[in-house]
């Protein structure tokens, strides 16, 4: 008898599980159904041309528990918009060129009403490229010379002016849509290396990317790479060879290689011969395009094999001046057509601006200038320019 009841055991356990999951799975069914009654009761009604979602949608938001239905099928189209850029070449890619920027100013100059530090408390961060942030923002990337630091370094090397801001004057640059930076000028090491080592990491911090002084930068956005390169004077023998950076950049995969330069002489509008020796090795180098910081006004342009030499585009938001004598500057707006490997030569586009619209004082506020004053800085620096005189200024699209 007990052989024969541990033959029949099995059988027995079998039977009731099974019977027990069907039951299970019926509790289970009868459960299911009522919370998507409950919950589906209110989800669409028709009403002719149109259907509202209420319902879960609506109780999923109030309970903070998701998103509305339109608003994953936006989330979705984004991602696969996102996915065909990526994908689809060759692509067009937009890159905006701006000059020195200094978001900070010198111990001196914090003692005045008028300094920087005093119109960021009042006016806000957002503030200061708010007259140029609609095109900033319109492009695929910004890049601007940075001349200063973040830091709260205090000790500083012996020198007429001494730049300096807060870490979070970083900020001031990601919400003027500002992506990428150059740190290679003469104001990087204002406060010593500490304070250099300080203004690299807050920038990066704030997800700006770094280039400059054997620092090579990429940007990364929709499948292109643009990598940066940038170095700051005395130039050994008045040259300077970029290839191993040019090199490095392109087996990174970058089909775009822009280099900065910091040269020439402040408040100079002709450029040497320095800094044409060195923009045009650049270009044979490799670069696809070459711009330059330090004089404070606008310089000429180059023509050179298929792309262009920017001398100085001169001041951006620069807060080491509280009454700029020349106001004048420009961005340069260059579109490139992007391969998966290469780019085509750039197209460029001059857009003058004026470092305020005030005409006393400043609040270091940058705009776009006016059909006079554009028309007029046009002229100024395709006057100061090299085989530039079949050049047609590119449009500027709606932004």
């Amino acid at each position: 008898a007990e052989a024969e009841g541990s033959r029949k055991l099995p059988h027995v356990r079998k039977v009731t599980l099974q019977w027990c999951a069907a039951l299970a799975a019926c509790v289970c069914l009868l459960l299911g159904w009522g919370f998507i009654a409950q919950h589906l009761s209110g989800i669409a009604d028709y009403t002719g041309d149109e259907t509202k979602v209420t319902g879960a949608a609506e109780t999923a938001q109030a309970d903070g528990a998701g998103i509305s239905l339109s608003e994953m099928a936006a989330a979705q189209d984004v991602q696969q918009q996102e996915q065909q850029n990526a994908d689809t070449w060759p692509k067009t890619f937009t890159v905006t060129l701006g000059g020195d920027t200094t978001l900070g100013s010198t111990d001196d100059l914090r003692k005045r009403d008028d300094c920087f530090e005093n119109v960021a408390a009042e006016k806000g961060y957002g503030w200061f490229f708010s007259g140029l942030e609609s095109l900033f923002a319109s492009d695929d990337m910004t890049l601007i010379n940075f001349e200063g630091t973040l830091t709260d370094e205090t000790s500083k090397k012996q020198k007429l002016y001494n730049f300096k801001g807060p870490a979070e004057y970083a900020d001031i640059l990601t919400l003027g849509s500002v992506e990428a930076v150059n740190v290679a000028n003469n104001h990087t090491l204002d406060y010593g290396q500490q304070g250099k080592e300080d203004t690299i990491a807050n920038l990066e911090a704030a997800g700006i990317i770094v280039s400059g002084g054997g620092q090579l930068g990429i940007f990364e956005k929709d499948g292109v790479k643009v990598g940066m390169t940038g170095y700051c004077f005395p130039y050994k023998d008045g040259k300077k060879d970029i290839s191993a950076d040019v090199k490095a950049l392109r087996e990174a995969g970058c089909q775009i290689v822009i280099a900065s330069f910091h040269w020439g002489s402040e408040y100079r509008d002709d450029f040497t011969g320095e800094q044409r020796t060195i923009g045009r090795a650049a270009i044979k180098a490799g670069a696809d395009i070459v711009v330059g910081t330090h004089p404070h006004i606008v310089q000429g342009i180059e023509a050179y094999q298929d792309s262009y030499i920017l001398y100085s585009l001169g001041n951006l938001v620069f807060g080491g001046n509280v009454d700029p004598d020349d106001r004048d500057a420009y961005l340069a707006r260059v579109t490139f057509t992007v391969y998966e490997d290469h780019c085509d030569a750039p197209e460029l586009t001059v857009v003058p601006i004026r470092l305020t619209a005030l005409d006393k004082g400043t609040d270091y506020r940058p705009v776009v200038a006016d059909e006079t004053d554009s028309e007029r800085i046009f002229k100024r620096i395709l006057k100061l320019s090299s085989n530039m005189s079949d050049f047609v200024n590119g449009e500027l699209s709606a932004y």
